[in-house]
């Protein structure tokens, strides 16, 4: 996108960029319409040159799927065990292997979306 810009950094091609509409003042200052874009930090750059965010870590994987558990598994865990204080009846069973078949696919999709990095 274009936008009012001045390097800030040469070796990065890091840029500050002007947000607002004051053109006067942005070349008053130095700068000058470019081709820029904003990387994953919000930092701006001249475009083609914003770094990647780097792959997470093992222990923020870690931390991501803890959460997801929590989030989305527990309760389900949770309803689980409830409905397993119950008669178990014919519904009552249906429903607990229901929750279980749900819970099992979303540990399977939690593994893919927060996959741990392979070593090398």
């Amino acid at each position: 996108m274009k936008k009012y810009a001045k390097i800030k950094d040469q070796e990065t091609k890091e840029v500050r960029v002007g947000d607002g509409t004051n053109t006067a003042f942005y070349e008053s200052i130095g700068m000058t319409k470019m081709d820029v874009e904003q990387a994953y930090d919000g930092a701006w750059y001249v475009k083609g040159y914003a770094p990647e965010k780097p792959a997470p870590t093992y222990e923020e994987q870690k931390e991501a799927r803890a959460e997801a558990y929590r989030v989305e598994v527990d309760p389900i865990t949770s309803q689980i065990s409830r409905l397993r204080d119950e008669e178990q009846t014919t519904e009552i069973i249906e429903e607990i292997n229901k929750l279980l078949q749900k819970r099992n696919e979303l540990v399977v999709d939690i593994q893919e979306r927060y996959p741990y990095p392979v070593e090398e």
